[in-house]
């Protein structure tokens, strides 16, 4: 069955103050500041400073009985009865701006009251003053409770004024109205003070003055300053609270705001809430005294902050309801899980003393499962490592430890970790060693005991250096059993628990001394085992080494001769190919008619001759710098005055396949010691190559600079040159570049033709000058970087 939605309407009409104050925007301010001065509840001030207000007076307020809103409405048509302020409903009047305290604190803080003799109060009228409503909500059976509510809390007011449909002022609405309207006691019952309190408070010593405070509350939306002594540095202990309203009632009886100190005007506070207080009980306490915040401090009365009418009125927020339902219903549910709790207790006893009895049994089972399966471990297999990290994982386990390791005693007196098995979050040991001091200790506990055990490190009777080493690996407790092989201490099994103390039963104890029995004669199995398989392995190596020796030989000879074809193929079609070249030009010299065609043909004789002697020079230098029989000299050069003059010819040569050729030279070059042939050959074959390769219109990057590296707090400087063109090497081509012969497949579309000598000859000049290279391609860039050493 569907329920209507619940409407609020009647609620909201009962927060509606519908007899506000209202004046014209003509009214003084001096009058408006009387009018909420006589609005407000109680005055904190002393009898002598009160000012009571003339009965006479026909401006007196004439209003029903109830909660009031400190507000002053203006409008624009004037009362019927023709005086200036009435404290009837308004009839068919136009709202025009509102006038609170905080408007007031905006006057003073601004400086606009601070000189009565040049602008009395009289003289200012409201309508200069006032403020815009910042918003207005039209009465109708649209608007509830809670669309008031929430434009409290989105636009940080106090006041929201109340139109009818016509526009014209019905009344105001107040976060106090609505309080005492709805009385939420069962959401502020399960509410505290702590969940709402208000921590960013303004807070000022007691010979503050007036003036001072109405400045700092004009920009804080609270609206109050508390008091305070100064207990310490960071404890405060309030002895009252000065709100906006107190400054008003100043203003009101012409106190000078500048020399008035807060101690005059503050209201003394008779009580203040704890955190741990309900909000039902603010929210009575607030209705009981006629306050619209309380100051909210600890046991020893330190200032822990206040509580708001707003404070209370955010409970009423629906999803703060729902919650509040929500955590009722848990209640509910915890209580019945109570019940049901109490009712499976007496089963949950039966069933525990069930459970010891069968966990005997199945520790029992266990230690018998454990021995059987180490026993087993130790007839099937024979390798030591194996045998040892099963001990260590199937004890970890069984015991519930967070480590299990084994040490070996070697010769030199030191235990060796062998077998380790840890819990996960728990450092390993694999690096530690057992020192001698602590392998004679345990000698000596063995004696008596054949068993050591330690409890709780923090009670045991140790010396400071092993708590220090026992707390660096994380042992709270620990055990130590001794594996003897004739007699002799063999090694140690460590049980390791690094969460809290443990009490070690005899039946723990009694386990790791048969498993030692065992690991023991496990151990000289498996010495013996390994003897005679160390001489059958000595055998098979030998056999395994003299086998691989002669399969490498004979991939070495097959590489070489591979190599050996290669080259010849290579080096023969290289060395024919200007031959044919020659041989053809002789034969079109003879059937030359003029002699310009006959130039053509020498030329091309010229330049394959040329061709052919390069090829033959580089193959010798390349086998000279591989078999290092060229001595190289070192001169002085002056790389500024040198690099122009070497990459000359290569501008035309950039200008003539339409490239640009750039050079940069780092101004802090100094001479360097280098070959300059080598140098020369090297920028020479770089750039040739970049001239060739380089897409049309495209560009190549020469730089040279001295870089600095340091090690440590050494210094050394390197000179660094760096060629870079626009063409790309693909990536599975790069490791091959630099063999001899070699060429990118499909990198030479123009059909330029070359060695695959060149960057060749380039690595074997480099390496000679200790230099070394480095090439990237990406990106559409190829980079070749080279370091000098310097």
């Amino acid at each position: 069955m569907l329920y209507p939605a619940p409407h609020y309407s009647s609620a909201l009409e009962q927060a509606v103050d519908r007899y506000p104050v209202t004046v014209t925007p003509d009214t003084s301010v001096a009058e408006v500041i009387a009018l909420i001065s006589q609005l407000q509840n109680h005055c904190p001030f002393p009898r002598d400073l009160r000012q009571e207000p003339d009965k006479s007076d026909s401006r007196t307020l004439m209003q029903p009985t109830g909660i009031r809103s400190n507000c002053i409405l203006v409008v624009d048509k004037p009362t019927p009865i023709g005086a200036e302020i009435v404290a009837e409903p308004p009839e068919k009047s136009n709202l025009l701006g509102i006038f609170t305290p905080r408007d007031l604190l905006q006057l003073i803080a601004t400086g606009i009251l601070d000189n009565p003799e040049e602008t009395t109060l009289e003289h200012i009228r409201i309508g200069e003053v006032m403020s815009r409503p910042i918003c207005q909500i039209t009465e109708s059976e649209d608007q509830d409770i809670f669309t008031a509510l929430s434009m409290f809390r989105q636009h940080q007011i106090l006041h929201l004024p109340v139109l009818n449909c016509q526009g014209h002022l019905v009344g105001v609405v107040t976060p106090e109205r609505i309080r005492k309207v709805l009385q939420p006691s069962n959401i502020l019952r399960t509410r505290r003070v702590a969940d709402e309190i208000i921590a960013d408070v303004l807070t000022a010593p007691v010979n503050t003055s007036v003036l001072t405070l109405a400045q700092m509350m004009a920009t804080h939306p609270i609206g109050c300053v508390v008091i305070h002594n100064q207990l310490t540095t960071n404890k405060l202990e309030p002895v009252g609270i000065v709100t906006a309203e107190n400054i008003v009632l100043a203003q009101f009886i012409q106190l000078n705001l500048a020399e008035t100190t807060a101690e005059t005007i503050m209201g003394i506070p008779q009580f203040s809430l704890k955190v741990k207080d309900s909000l039902w009980r603010a929210h009575q306490e607030m209705q009981a005294r006629q306050l619209q915040r309380l100051l909210v401090s600890n046991d020893q009365g330190e200032l822990q902050g206040i509580i708001t009418q707003m404070s209370l009125l955010r409970m009423l927020d629906p999803t703060e309801m729902y919650r509040v339902i929500r955590q009722l219903q848990q209640s509910v549910y915890q209580l019945q899980s109570e019940k049901i709790e109490l009712l499976r207790s007496r089963n949950i006893k039966l069933e525990k003393q069930v459970q010891e009895r069968t966990a005997q049994l199945h520790e029992q089972l266990q230690r018998e499962r454990l021995l059987a399966k180490i026993s087993l471990q130790i007839h099937q297999s024979l390798n030591l490592d194996d045998i040892l990290n099963t001990t260590v994982a199937e004890l970890r386990n069984f015991l519930s430890s967070d480590r299990v390791v084994i040490y070996q005693i070697l010769n030199t007196g030191v235990g060796k970790l062998v077998a380790e098995s840890v819990g996960k979050g728990w450092r390993s040991l694999s690096e530690h060693r057992l020192t001698e001091e602590v392998i004679n200790y345990y000698q000596y506990a063995f004696n008596d005991h054949h068993i050591y055990t330690v409890e709780e490190i923090e009670t045991a009777q140790i010396s400071s250096e092993e708590l220090q080493i026992l707390s660096d690996k994380e042992i709270l407790a620990y055990l130590v059993v001794p594996i003897l092989q004739d007699g002799q201490l063999w090694g140690t099994i460590e049980v390791h628990h690094c969460q809290k103390s443990r009490y070690w039963l005899p039946s723990e104890t009694n386990l790791l001394q048969q498993l030692a029995t065992q690991l023991a004669i496990a151990i000289y199995q498996a010495q013996l085992y390994q003897q005679v398989q160390a001489l059958n392995t000595d055998l098979e190596q030998q056999v395994l080494d003299r086998t691989a020796e002669l399969q490498r030989k004979v991939q070495e000879l097959q590489q070489l001769n591979i190599l050996k074809d290669e080259f010849l193929s290579t080096v023969s079609h290289e060395l024919m190919t200007p031959l044919s070249n020659m041989k053809m030009a002789i034969y079109m010299l003879k059937l030359a008619p003029t002699p310009e065609r006959q130039q053509v043909y020498f030329d091309i004789l010229e330049n394959e001759c040329l061709r052919e002697t390069n090829l033959i020079n580089d193959l010798l230098n390349l086998q000279n710098l591989e078999a290092a029989n060229i001595p190289i000299s070192l001169d002085m050069l002056n790389l500024v005055n040198w690099i122009p003059r070497i990459t000359q010819p290569f501008y035309s040569r950039a200008q003539s396949r339409k490239l640009v050729l750039n050079v940069e030279l780092s101004p802090d070059l100094s001479p360097v010691r280098t070959n300059t042939s080598s140098l020369e050959r090297i920028i020479a074959e770089l750039l040739n190559n970049a001239c060739k390769y380089t897409i049309e219109c495209g560009e190549i990057n020469l730089k040279l600079e001295t870089i600095e590296t340091r090690y440590d707090l050494e210094v050394s400087q390197k000179l660094r040159l760096q060629i870079a063109n626009q063409a790309e090497i693909p990536e599975q081509e790069l490791p091959r570049i630099f063999d001899k012969f070699y060429r990118v497949q499909n990198a030479d579309p123009w059909k330029q033709g070359g060695t695959g000598l060149g960057l060749a000859l380039v690595e074997k000049l480099i390496e000679q000058l200790n230099g070394k290279i480095e090439v990237t391609s990406q990106n559409g860039w190829t980079t070749f970087t080279i370091d000098f050493p310097i």
